[in-house]
């Protein structure tokens, strides 16, 4: 298809024919091959079905670079072409194994390897990254015999694993058929991956179009594929210094894959960007890092921050982490607490504290205030919104650059999306809650406010098999409370009045008991407040509301904001 320079281009291909049409280069500094088992036999499985059904496969959008010398860089599609390279060599193999020597030289010829006439010589027609290259050349040239070599990585044990997947497949393919038949049938999975088993081949003029592409295409891969972007396009600045480029890069990586979360490369790169320049959408943080890193000195400062951000960062998920090490228990403890919440517009605003203020009081105050915020933020059904999201991120900019350092500042600046305690009394009075661990904490801090004892917004022990969520009116009533319609047990099951902590030996033993039978174990209850339910003869609607009231006011104690 013929290419307007600017202007993306798009065709409809088999996978196939892209292989064996082209020459593919993943970029040396793009990530690895990266699909398991469950990957690689689904897509198997999916092409199996359609080849048996005899109906089209569409494998989705593949998106490409055009470089000189007729290469297209890959930069979304690699597992995919991989793969169906891979189970291409399965088959040539397989071929070579049992005679059927033109099948084999065909898929060898056209599929797998190509002339490189700059060269003067046959080359595979897909490279992977400088990481996986030598060990993919040797998968889809090998002929069986030999063993492959030992892998090194964790992508090369990926790559090992998919090719024996491919080949048993491939096994599997031909056994049901008479010997005669199995060049036939392969013959025919070959036809399939080069006809009717679709991508839609994009070529796109630069990085920056690949990202928007992906971004209107909502392509699976998106996260991490705009880390890779971002990643090239740094390597890309770094002229000779891009060793210590790499370097940094690498150990923001190694120290991002310490929080035990998904990949959060693209997630933390937008934070850090938030912290350096304010409110930033998901979607710009690509073009931010185009515009603000343009020289190879911008682009040594930029690997530098993230590097030492990264670690902040690490640490705002980790209250053991030893940046903490000469703060206070209190810190720690709502480093712990915050993470429980995993609240994703705070996150900045956490970064920003832990990264810039230095006086240890200013950091334990800011932390605990963020952490009443968040309750009451969480309470009143306001953390998803952009009214908050902006405001938190602008503040979080603004101690990076030094204008607020103080405790009392941060509050101050974040005054307008404060829930006062009027707002906060009033959405407690009639909030629900179904995560466990939140309702446990919740009842834990409200037990401690009820106690008057200090710091009741950290939680003493969060160790499920101690303390259980007791539903007094149970999720599960089995006809014991007929006193609630089923629209009522919907309703009220969830609302905070309705829950209680209970000691584990106690809570396994009434489970959807009627409320007569639980309450003497309400009655001796060290917790004041599960107690306190044994004080209501009749357990209601209006018992629960009566309850959530109460427990209101003690959130304003719980979780202070002055």
């Amino acid at each position: 298809m013929p290419r307007t320079e600017g202007l993306i281009g798009f065709e409809q291909v088999g996978i196939g024919s892209l292989l064996r049409q082209n020459l593919l280069r993943v970029p040396p500094n793009q990530r690895e091959y990266a699909w398991t088992e469950r990957e690689v036999g689904q897509l198997f499985t999916d092409i199996a079905r359609a080849v048996g059904e005899n109906t089209d496969y569409f494998l989705g959008t593949i998106v490409t670079i055009p470089r000189p010398n007729g290469l297209l860089e890959v930069v979304d599609g690699q597992q995919r072409l991989a793969t169906t390279a891979i189970l291409l060599s399965a088959i040539r193999r397989y071929m070579k194994e049992v005679g059927g020597d033109l099948l084999e030289q065909a898929i060898y010829g056209d599929f797998l390897t190509g002339i490189d006439r700059t060269r003067r010589a046959r080359v595979p027609r897909m490279t992977l990254n400088s990481s996986d290259h030598e060990l993919f050349r040797t998968i889809v040239t090998f002929e069986g015999g030999d063993e492959l070599p030992s892998p090194s990585l964790e992508s090369h044990e990926l790559l090992i694993a998919a090719y024996e997947q491919a080949y048993a497949h491939v096994r599997r393919i031909v056994a049901p058929f008479d010997a005669r038949d199995h060049g036939d049938r392969l013959n025919a999975w070959v036809t399939f991956l080069e006809s009717k088993a679709h991508v839609v081949l994009l070529k796109v003029p630069d990085d920056s179009d690949a990202y928007r592409m992906f971004e209107t295409l909502n392509d699976r891969g998106l996260r991490t594929t705009q880390a890779d972007l971002i990643k090239n396009y740094l390597f890309g600045r770094a002229g000779e210094r891009i060793d210590e480029v790499q370097s940094r890069w690498a150990f923001m990586r190694g120290t991002l894959e310490t929080i035990d979360e998904d990949d959060l490369t693209v997630t933390f790169l937008r934070h850090a960007l938030i912290v350096q320049h304010g409110h930033i959408r998901q979607a710009d943080v690509y073009d931010v890092v185009q515009d603000t890193v343009r020289s190879e000195d911008t682009t040594v400062t930029f690997a530098a921050d993230l590097e030492r951000l990264a670690v902040t960062y690490a640490a705002t998920f980790n209250p053991e982490h030893e940046s903490w090490n000469a703060h206070s228990a209190s810190t720690r403890q709502a480093i712990r607490v915050l993470q429980t919440f995993n609240i994703r517009p705070l996150r900045p605003t956490v970064l920003a504290v832990a990264a810039r203020i230095r006086a240890q009081a200013e950091v334990a105050e800011a932390l605990r205030f963020l952490l009443s915020l968040g309750v009451r933020l969480m309470i009143a059904s306001s953390t998803r919104s952009g009214a908050v999201e902006t405001p938190l991120a602008n503040v979080a900019h603004a101690i990076w650059d030094g204008t607020i350092l103080t405790a009392a500042a941060l509050k101050k600046a974040l005054s307008q999306i404060t829930p006062s305690d009027e707002e906060f009394r009033l959405a407690f009075e009639s909030a629900r809650v179904s995560n466990v661990s939140l309702a446990r904490y919740y009842l834990r801090s409200l037990e401690t406010a009820a106690k008057n004892e200090a710091e009741p917004w950290f939680m003493p022990t969060d160790d499920g098999t101690v303390i259980n969520l007791e539903h007094v009116l149970p999720k599960r009533p089995q006809g014991n409370w007929p006193q609630f319609n089923d629209d009522e047990v919907r309703l009220y099951g969830r609302r905070i009045g309705n829950l209680a902590l209970m000691r584990a030996t106690d809570n396994s033993t009434i489970r959807s008991a009627p409320f007569p039978d639980k309450l003497p174990l309400y009655a001796q209850s060290p917790y004041v407040l599960t107690s306190d339910i044994a004080n209501h003869r009749q357990w209601t609607v209006k018992a629960i509301a009566q309850r959530q009231t109460q427990l209101a006011q003690l959130a304003l104690q719980a979780w202070p904001i002055s």
